[in-house]
Order: C-alpha cells, then structure tokens, then sequence
C-alpha cells in the first residue's frame, strides 16, 4: 500500500498546507488537478453532464468547508474520491426516494450525445441506458466497488483506502459485481 508522500514530494499536501495558511490559489490547484476524475466518476452514476458538473462542485465545496479534516494519512485523492463517492451514493438515494423512475432512466433521456450520426446516436443511447439500468438494479456494494474501479479508474489499493474496505473483499465484490452486471445486461436485451 502506498505511503503518503512527504510534502516536498506531494504537490496535494503542499497545496493543502499553503491552503490551510489562507492561500485562496492552492485550493484551485486542487481543484484544476483533480476536477476532470471526480467529474468522470460522477458522470458515470448520474448520466447528465449538468448535473454531473453541480455534483462535482458541492464535492469540492465540501472539500473546502472539511480541510480542516483531512488528517493527512491518506492522499488527497484518496479523500477526495470518499467524498465524491459519498455524494453520488447521497444522490442516487434522494433519486430514488424522490421519483418513481430511478435517476438511470431520467439520463437516459437527457443525455446529449457527441456523436452526430443518428443511428450512431441511438444505438450508444440504448447500450448507455442499458448498462445504466443494469448498474441501477444492483445491490450498492457492487455498484459502489464497479464504479471506483472502472468509472473512478482506482486500482484496488486505492479503492480500499477509499471505502476502508480489504482488498480481497473488493476483488470479489468488482467480480460478482461483474457477474451480476452481465447477467442483468443479457436480462434486459
């Protein structure tokens, strides 16, 4: 398991230390080097780059009002990515409770597409909406280990630092996660 680096070595530790002080500027290199990973994670649960882009902000507003916390014996990102995680967890539960149809199906409708061909279109809105749905129906510790791994890109020792989880007990969730998943893909074929 990686160490924290010392801060000389740690630009994020730095940043924090030089924040802490009042230095308004080492909180937005923070922000500017871990935005584009906390926003793809992000955008993965929620399927709408607006929203994806609000989530981010109340993740890094709520790093701001808690640096106060952060106790240093992790990395940053390894912080930042709980909070972020915690958040989506937070939104999809309020999704859930708040409407009849989950937030998977609401993006699946609003989704802009980049790719301008049509039929292009249509068939990468329904693989999206199908993986969407199929990760909706699934129980949230497989949801939350695939996410980390594959939306937040986290090898395993950072998801474990993350969700204070073991390894080994991560490895089996992403894999029956991943059973699951596939199972409930050819489900809804």
């Amino acid at each position: 398991m990686d160490r924290p680096k010392s801060p000389s070595l740690d630009p994020d530790l730095e940043a924090l230390r030089r924040c802490r002080q009042g230095d308004r500027q080492a909180f937005a290199e923070l922000v500017e080097r871990h935005q584009n990973g906390v926003f793809r994670l992000i955008h993965r649960w929620v399927g709408q780059k607006e929203r994806a882009e609000e989530l981010a902000q109340d993740v890094f507003l709520k790093a701001f009002r808690d640096l106060s916390n952060f106790r240093e014996e992790s990395k940053f990102s390894t912080w930042i990515y709980q909070i972020t995680l915690n958040r989506c967890r937070d939104y999809w539960r309020s999704q859930r409770r708040g409407s009849e149809k989950s937030f998977v199906h609401e993006a699946i409708h609003s989704q802009p597409s980049e790719d301008p061909s049509p039929e292009t279109e249509a068939v990468s809105l329904g693989e999206a909406g199908r993986l969407r749905q199929a990760l909706d129906e699934l129980p949230g510790i497989y949801r939350d280990a695939l996410s980390l791994r594959y939306f937040g890109d986290r090898n395993y020792e950072e998801m474990s630092e993350i969700s204070g989880e073991g390894v080994s007990n991560l490895k089996m969730r992403v894999a029956r996660g991943l059973a699951q998943l596939r199972k409930k893909l050819e489900e809804l074929k």
